[in-house]
């Protein structure tokens, strides 16, 4: 009886190791302001990365290297964050998300905004 406890609990904690889903929920997302400088410091999300739309192509390799990895994006009203858009699936980036404006944003994602 003792070993078939084990190796239940043997199984069961080797297979939460090899889970694919394992650690998915702990995964910080990569969120990127792409508004100027003067709108990031009059707030942005908490954990989010400033790069403007005109420069990501230039700057994203910095913060991003996985191009399967998912990246959000937002701006003030969702324009600028397409456009941003735009250019990461041009370059090969596989899971862009626009989340539009910043507080659809903070919403969308349940984080605050930082002022």
């Amino acid at each position: 009886m003792k070993k078939i406890l084990l190796v239940l609990i043997a199984v069961g904690m080797i297979s939460g190791v090899v889970s694919p889903s394992f650690g998915a929920e702990t995964a910080k997302p990569l969120i990127i302001d792409v508004r100027t400088e003067a709108e990031w410091n009059s707030g942005h999300i908490e954990g989010a990365v400033l790069i403007p739309y005109e420069l990501i192509g230039d700057r994203i390799g910095a913060v991003a290297g996985d191009k399967s990895g998912r990246i959000y994006l937002y701006c003030r009203t969702g324009r600028r964050s397409q456009i941003a858009k735009g250019t990461l699936d041009k370059l090969g980036y596989k899971d862009v998300v626009n989340l539009g404006a910043l507080e659809d944003a903070a919403k969308a994602m349940n984080l605050k905004i930082i002022k």
